[in-house]
């Protein structure tokens, strides 16, 4: 195996020398460095990530914690940071809070030894918690804003309030809205674009109390929702909304022209629900690839300005809503 000490003898230089030259350190001159980076590139060499961590003081990986691995929403975002990472040479270590702020919390304070950074991914802490953490590691925000920390989020209420207003336009005047969990940053500005809609539209909104972000719960709401007797149904995001079409279908209730119903998050493929599912859509591609740089950018500079983006959405009217039951 080729070493460091092989590229420092065919270049004529010091180990020290060629440590510089591949981690692009100052004190070392342009003709050298590129003496040595036709060393390493002649003996095809490759510095492990754990000698360049002694050198450079980095890991060499950059931590990512969500809070429901299986759940679709995520997926693009986790492929956005993946692939950003990937492209720097850089390892991506993951881990699943299972939707438990406990849970998160002691994940956030293992990970924080063994990565240069971490994006917290739909974090479910209080905001005081997520401030002290950036005070000990580069960190960054998806799908959440703190002001203080970098941050990357989608204004889902904007596409929820095209939702309802589409909805009215149907004729429908009683709608029931569904909760996600209750620490969700993104179920606040939701709940909060209906609420004002409905309002706006003269709805009766009704609320459920908070569930789970997954299938099961979405199914298992079926008879409340049914009791509810409203005519349209807004969940907070598409799996419940799907777990609640198959509890309308077992029950014999069809969708639209028996109760209309629309999710949030545009995380389900085509196809996947029957009938297709009207929903809020985002680039969440661009979450991912967004919150990966500015973890990087913020591991690099540790005294930048904090940047938060916040991208838009929109609704996607499909088969799953429809004119008011006459």
């Amino acid at each position: 195996m080729v070493t460091i000490r092989d590229v420092a003898r065919r270049a004529g230089v010091s180990i020290a020398t060629v440590s510089r030259s591949l981690n692009n350190q100052d004190r070392v001159s342009g003709a050298t460095r590129e003496r040595v980076l036709a060393a390493a590139a002649a003996l095809d060499y490759r510095p492990s990530q754990a000698a360049r961590g002694l050198v450079t003081g980095r890991l060499g990986t950059v931590g990512v914690v969500l809070p429901d691995v299986t759940n679709g929403f995520f997926t693009p975002i986790l492929a956005g940071i993946e692939q950003y990472a990937q492209e720097r040479g850089l390892g991506v270590l993951l881990a699943d809070s299972r939707e438990d702020a406990n849970a998160e919390r002691e994940l956030v304070r293992r990970m924080s030894q063994l990565v240069d950074g971490v994006v917290l991914v739909a974090s479910r802490l209080p905001d005081d918690e997520i401030l002290e953490f950036v005070q000990t590691r580069p960190t960054v925000l998806a799908g959440r804003v703190v002001a203080g920390v970098d941050a990357i989020a989608v204004d889902s209420g904007v596409g929820t309030d095209q939702i309802l207003t589409h909805l009215a336009g149907l004729g429908h005047r009683d709608v029931l809205y569904l909760h996600g969990p209750r620490q969700s940053w993104a179920g606040e500005r939701r709940v909060a674009a209906v609420r004002q809609a409905a309002g706006r539209l003269g709805v009766r909104l009704q609320e459920s109390e908070p569930m789970a972000p997954n299938f099961a719960a979405g199914r298992a709401a079926t008879e409340y929702v049914l009791a509810q007797q409203a005519t349209a149904v807004i969940a907070y995001d598409d799996l419940i909304a799907w777990g609640l079409l198959t509890g309308l279908e077992d029950a014999g209730i069809a969708v639209p022209e028996q109760l209309s119903v629309a999710g949030c998050d545009d995380a389900l493929q085509t196809g996947m629900s029957r009938p297709a599912l009207t929903t809020v859509s985002a680039d969440l591609d661009r979450i991912g690839t967004t919150a990966a740089e500015l973890l990087f950018d913020r591991i690099a500079d540790p005294g930048a300005p904090v940047r938060t983006s916040v991208l838009g959405s929109a609704a996607v009217l499909r088969a799953s809503t429809g004119p008011v039951p006459v």
